[in-house]
């Protein structure tokens, strides 16, 4: 049985004249009988009594007539939820982040993904950096938000995403009440908190390289595995640390945030996915994330120029 003998079968059954019901779809008359006759023939059921005088549904034609409907309404939303599909509007997201990005730019694009894409499961995972390589090419995730440097060659770098880098002191530490900018030489000789390598190999190699071109070797002396415990220790007076600038919306009591000298020194954040993936959900979303990168480049130029 095909649709189109289907949709000739519900002209006519609304018709009830096989004349009308051949103009109605635009066909000849007896090419009409004809498929409803050969309908009839496969479904081994006598749709419609036929006389000269009149057409009418038989008991079999009346109750086909009502899964007819239902076969044309199901096969519309098939057709409607396909394209959704196919233009990335539908389906399931899996999203890795870092606890960074939780302060900093992951939940504007979240909003603004699920504000377009509203129909799209999504399902954000709090992730290291190692732990979102592993999940990403063992298919568990389907985008990654990771600190590079990222050795993988399954994965494919879409946007990349800079923070400069701020100090973090107790807010008894002596720089703590100065009013210019802190160099990273002036904390050669502090006590560091940060995380552990094997959580993000490329913010802590960036941390270290940016303490050796400062002429001194880190003294770390403490490890937390989230940034916000690496706060909360700052703030009880355990050491220092250098955090991405988007940990200053977090505010903990006893520490506090100053600007670092060298603007020039970044923590990097790559948004990447699988070479092999392809889908216009995660299509998409890529796109909502260059929209807003982009965006944040404009809102950080207007503030230069001001």
């Amino acid at each position: 049985m095909e649709l189109r003998h289907v949709r000739y079968f519900i002209a006519v059954a609304e018709e009830l004249n096989f004349n009308r019901a051949a103009e109605r779809l635009n066909i000849a008359q007896p090419p009409l009988s004809q498929q409803i006759r050969k309908l009839e023939e496969e479904l081994d059921i006598l749709l419609f009594y036929r006389t000269k005088q009149k057409v009418q549904l038989t008991d079999g034609g009346k109750t086909f007539l009502k899964h007819a409907y239902q076969i044309l309404r199901e096969v519309d939303i098939s057709i409607k939820n396909a394209r959704r599909a196919s233009q990335g509007q539908t389906g399931q997201l899996s999203i890795g982040f870092t606890g960074t990005l939780t302060y900093d730019i992951f939940p504007r694009i979240l909003k603004s993904f699920r504000e377009k894409y509203p129909s799209v499961n999504v399902i954000p995972r709090q992730l290291t950096t190692t732990d979102q390589v592993r999940a990403l090419e063992d298919k568990k995730i389907d985008v990654g938000m990771v600190c590079t440097p990222v050795e993988s060659t399954a994965l494919d770098f879409k946007a990349v995403h800079q923070q400069p880098f701020i100090a973090v002191l107790p807010a008894t530490h002596p720089l703590a009440s100065s009013t210019t900018l802190c160099d990273v030489g002036d904390l050669a000789k502090e006590s560091f908190i940060m995380t552990p390598r094997k959580s993000g190999p490329g913010y802590y190699d960036r941390f270290i390289n940016i303490c050796y071109e400062s002429g001194f070797s880190p003294n770390i002396t403490q490890e937390a595995h989230e940034l916000q415990n690496l706060i909360s220790l700052v703030a009880s007076g355990m050491g220092v640390a250098l955090v991405p600038s988007s940990m200053k919306n977090l505010q903990i009591k006893g520490a506090l945030y100053k600007e670092i000298l060298n603007s020039n020194l970044t923590v990097e954040t790559t948004f990447v996915c699988r070479k092999d993936a392809n889908s216009q959900v995660i299509n998409s979303f890529f796109h909502i994330v260059k929209e807003i990168l982009s965006s944040l480049e404009d809102e950080n130029n207007n503030l230069k120029v001001k």
